[in-house]
């Protein structure tokens, strides 16, 4: 009997979905070499393959657990953001808002897109990408260690929309005294979609949040609110900017 309870609770343990679980810290990571204001300056506007030891550090500060973020992680660090192109879901458990990570570059490809400084596995020839995700837990894990470090929620830069800049893409930004204007093809106005804001001034820009995300089909904020999310830059055109909630509680009126 007592051989038959220590089996069923075997199995019971190796059917469980760990994915739901707060996953613990990498027992070792490599030390940051690089920061990633520097890492920004080496990138420039070209996608590169990281041919030599390179490391960087970060805060988390985006979140796929409400869907808006799919497969890809954010996290900053003294004014400079980096997008990891993971290519796995439930990152928010392994990788949670205001964990401290290290990215060994090594092996990577480092590009940008819609402004926001992104690191992923190489793309294919003739892709349209800059980068690639990196596809599996064993090839993430090659690259991407979550430290010990305390949780601290990260708190987003607060700015105008007229002190919006491109270098400021892939922060983690907060926008005040904003309204949604409608569009002509805002129907129904739920927040799937792309939809535009404006402040007192005239200054514009658009929020973008995925048709799959558990919010798209709530209602839009009527009269005034404040925005947060990770900041990105349209550069076709005009230019614009475009900000991507990470869930519905970064809309506050």
């Amino acid at each position: 009997m007592l051989r038959f309870g220590l089996f069923l609770l075997l199995l019971l343990v190796g059917c469980h979905d760990s994915s739901f679980d707060e996953a613990a810290p990498s027992p070792t990571w490599p030390t940051a070499t690089t920061t990633l204001d520097q890492l920004q300056s080496l990138v420039g506007d070209k996608s590169l393959r990281i041919e030599r030891a390179i490391v960087v550090g970060g805060r988390v500060t985006s979140s796929d657990q409400a869907g808006n973020f799919y497969r890809t992680l954010m996290i900053e660090d003294r004014g400079a953001a980096l997008e990891i192109m993971a290519g796995i879901d439930h990152l928010h458990n392994d990788y949670p808002i205001g964990s401290w990570v290290i990215l060994q570059l090594e092996g990577a490809t480092v590009g940008r897109r819609f402004g926001v400084m992104q690191a992923g596995a190489e793309p294919e020839v003739g892709s349209y990408y800059p980068t690639d995700y990196f596809g599996s837990k064993a090839a993430l894990d090659r690259h991407l260690f979550r430290t010990d470090k305390d949780l601290i929620t990260p708190s987003p830069t607060r700015c105008s929309l007229a002190t919006l800049t491109p270098a400021m893409a892939g922060r983690l930004v907060q926008l005040e005294g904003l309204t949604y204007e409608p569009q002509a093809d805002d129907e129904p106005a739920v927040w799937s979609g792309y939809h535009t804001f404006t402040d007192a001034t005239g200054h514009k820009l658009r929020s973008y949040v995925r048709s799959y995300a558990d919010f798209a089909d709530r209602p839009l904020p009527q009269g005034r609110c404040t925005l947060i999310g990770i900041l990105q830059y349209d550069a076709t055109g005009e230019g614009s900017y475009l900000l991507k909630l990470r869930d519905e509680t970064d809309c506050i009126y």
